[in-house]
């Protein structure tokens, strides 16, 4: 402001010398003339940025109370196993670190399942919140999901897909993670063998994504035989149960091909107890901490995995924190991709402090 009265009086200043000169000769007022038209282009040229630093600071003010007054709450799953469980504890630590920096609200809501989850994104839409981060429990939610956006709430999505116009999705990859697991079976196996593989469409996308390309690579390859187990849940208790049938009904299997550490656990369980050695591959995803130990120690089954990091939540959120501070311009997909791990590696990715 003071520099923008600067170049006002010292206008007023030309004005009245050039007033004061129009009385003398037409020399004078030429030159007069010049010199007031030297001033006012650089007078023009000040006050052009002078209004750009102020619209700056304006936005900035924007910006700032968008993130100091915004409610954001993260929708997600209960941490009904480790995997989600971990996923809740980056949530809390990034909200934590959120509230520090001064952001008007922050907090999470978990539920057991589609429809208590649908349930609360319209109690959401009621209180007005202003951003939504959401792990959906499946793309059973797409019409709650609608509804957000319906509503005009930013909506950032994390991990499993629901089919509305979100702001923008990150995950791990799906498709890198099967294609890279199926691969490794295929050379492992030369191209022939048994194998045995666990589905889970409770998990909506992520079954899709970490299926599809197993199946179409392994249609490739008319050597491998391919047995069907359906799980309901990721847990150890359930792929061991599956797992114990599945080996009591074929004499002769050569690889597991698993959507997660935790069914990874109870599928080399249930080889153990039931004494069989046919079995020498073991590929899962995830990338957690206790399936370490177990693919450096086994001797007898190679164990893969490959990394789907839970910290991506964070992540998540940082993307959200960024649309509040003004930005818009997100890719539809924000793609991690994966590490693989066996037992030539393992130990590099030994974190202690890691909750998963």
């Amino acid at each position: 402001m003071k520099k923008l009265l600067a170049i006002l009086l010292s206008l007023m200043l030309v004005v009245s010398a050039f007033a004061l000169t129009a009385c003398g000769n037409n020399d004078a007022v030429e030159e007069a003339v010049e010199a007031v038209e030297e001033v006012v282009e650089e007078a023009v040229e000040e006050v052009e940025e002078v209004v750009e630093e102020a619209v700056e600071e304006v936005v900035e003010a924007v910006d700032g109370d968008a993130f100091s007054t915004s409610e954001m709450v993260v929708v997600m799953p209960e941490a009904a196993q480790g995997w989600i469980a971990a996923v809740l504890h980056f949530a809390e630590t990034k909200g934590e670190e959120l509230r520090a920096e001064g952001i008007g609200g922050f907090r999470i809501v978990t539920s057991e399942n589609v429809g208590e989850q649908a349930g609360q994104l319209e109690e959401l839409i009621t209180q007005d919140v202003d951003i939504i981060v959401l792990f959906p429990h499946s793309d059973e939610l797409d019409f709650a999901a609608q509804e957000v956006v319906d509503a005009g709430i930013p909506l950032f999505v994390f991990n499993r897909n629901v089919n509305v116009a979100f702001e923008t999705r990150l995950l791990g990859s799906n498709q890198l993670m099967a294609e890279g697991n199926s691969n490794i079976i295929v050379d492992y196996l030369g191209g022939e063998g048994v194998v045995a593989y666990i589905s889970i469409p409770a998990v909506g996308s992520t079954n899709v994504e970490r299926i599809e390309p197993f199946l179409e690579i392994m249609g490739e390859n008319p050597g491998i035989e391919l047995i069907t187990l359906t799980a309901t849940v990721f847990s150890p208790e359930d792929a061991l149960a599956l797992t114990t049938d599945a080996l009591t009904a074929n004499p002769h299997i050569d690889a597991f091909y698993v959507l997660d550490d935790q069914h990874a656990v109870g599928v080399l369980q249930a080889i153990r107890e039931a004494g069989r050695t046919d079995i020498t591959l073991l590929t899962s995803m995830g990338g957690a901490q206790f399936i370490l130990p177990e693919i450096i120690e086994e001797d007898h089954i190679s164990i893969y995995t490959a990394t789907f990091s839970p910290m991506m939540i964070m992540d998540t959120i940082d993307l959200a924190v960024e649309y509040l501070r003004g930005r818009r311009d997100f890719e539809p997909l924000t793609i991690i991709p994966p590490h693989f791990i066996d037992r030539s590696n393992a130990e590099q990715f030994i974190d202690t402090a890691s909750p998963w």
